[in-house]
């Protein structure tokens, strides 16, 4: 072999098991987040649903009357990021806002006559979306996947 041969080679790198990329927390949430993602989007699809806006939807379904402000702490918005994804919602006739009885300064959330009656079916199609996504979890493990992810992202209390 030549000199330039040689060189010319790829050198493998010595590094730690612990430091590379597949080892690494962030990179395997990213790659499960994009497969989730993806799946979502297909069974969701005709119902023109994303994780967010599902996640409102189900949020105020499950909180009638809910104050705007409460939605975004618990989904952890900001309020001008959640402005648009509310108005969307309400031009869809998916939500209603209405003002609070005490104080108009507060707008409380309703799903609609339709989205009332579309959410069983929506929180089905994202059941299926979920058994599909951890299809190679057994029951205990989701369990635990669940408990470790709300480990991570909850504030104590």
């Amino acid at each position: 072999m030549d000199e330039a041969t040689i060189r010319s080679k790829p050198r493998k790198a010595r590094i730690a098991p612990e430091d590379t990329l597949d080892a690494q927390i962030g990179y395997n949430l990213r790659r499960a987040s994009a497969l989730a993602l993806n799946d979502f989007a297909v069974e969701m699809a005709d119902a023109a649903l994303r994780p967010v806006t599902y996640g409102m939807l189900a949020l105020i379904d499950e909180r009638p009357g809910i104050r705007a402000a409460e939605l975004c702490r618990l989904l952890g918005m900001k309020s001008a990021n959640m402005a648009p994804l509310l108005a969307e919602l309400e031009e869809r006739g998916l939500v209603e806002r209405d003002d609070h009885a005490r104080d108009k300064r507060v707008q409380v959330l309703a799903l609609t006559k339709a989205a009332k009656a579309a959410m069983p079916a929506w929180r089905r199609q994202v059941r299926r979306h979920e058994d599909r996504f951890l299809q190679q979890l057994t029951k205990k493990e989701r369990a635990t996947l669940l408990r470790l992810l709300r480990l991570i992202w909850t504030e104590e209390e």
